[in-house]
C-alpha cells in the first residue's frame, strides 16, 4: 500500500468549453426591447398629453341665449309704469307705452312697428290680409299713433286709464 501522504486525489472532470451546452447561444439574447417599441409609447404618451391639453384650455361654448318671452316683458314692463305712474309726468307714461307696445309687435310679430306708422303696417304690405289676427290689433296700432303724434295725457288719471287699456290689448293678445 501506499502511505496517505503519496494518494492522489480523483482527477476533477475536464472544464466544459464555453458558451455550456446547456444554456442558449448568447448571441440569441437581445439586450433590450426593438427601438420601435420606445418610439411608439413616447407617440401614445404625446398624443395623450395633447389630448388632456386640449381638453383642459379649449374655449368654451357660450350657453344659449333664452328665448325671447315678449307678451311677459311687455307685460311686465308695463306693469313697472303703473307702479311709477304717479311719480313720473304723464309724458313720459305715455312715452313707456308707445315704446312698450311697439316693441312687443316688434318681438312677438316680427313686424317692424317702431319703424313705421300704422298705415304702413295695417294697410299696405306690412301684414298679410289673411292674418286676421294682427287685424284684430289695428286699434292698438291707432293708440300706438296717439301716443306717439297726439298730445300726451294731460293728467295722471289719463295716464292711468292709458296704461289699463294697454294692459287690457295685452291681456287679449295672451299666447
Amino acid at each position: 500500500m501506499l502511505p496517505l501522504a503519496q494518494a492522489q486525489p480523483p482527477a476533477a472532470p475536464p472544464p466544459q468549453p464555453l458558451p455550456h451546452p446547456e444554456l442558449p447561444d448568447p448571441s440569441l439574447v437581445f439586450p433590450g426591447m426593438p427601438w420601435w417599441v420606445y418610439a411608439a409609447a413616447g407617440t401614445v404618451i404625446v398624443a395623450l398629453l395633447g389630448l388632456v391639453l386640449w381638453l383642459l384650455l379649449r374655449p368654451r361654448k357660450a350657453a344659449p341665449p333664452e328665448p325671447k318671452k315678449p307678451w311677459q316683458a311687455a307685460m311686465r314692463r308695463l306693469r313697472d309704469l303703473a307702479s311709477a305712474a304717479s311719480t313720473q309726468p304723464p309724458g313720459d307714461i305715455a312715452a313707456g307705452v308707445s315704446e312698450t307696445l311697439r316693441g312687443y309687435f316688434l318681438d312677438r310679430y316680427h313686424i317692424p312697428a317702431p319703424f313705421r306708422t300704422t298705415q304702413e303696417i295695417f294697410q299696405r304690405d306690412g301684414i298679410p290680409a289673411t292674418s286676421q289676427r294682427l287685424h284684430r290689433y289695428a286699434p292698438l296700432a291707432d293708440l300706438w299713433d296717439q301716443l306717439a303724434f297726439a298730445p300726451v295725457p294731460a293728467n295722471r288719471t289719463e295716464s292711468a286709464a292709458l296704461l289699463e287699456k294697454a294692459i287690457s290689448f295685452l291681456e287679449e293678445d295672451r299666447p
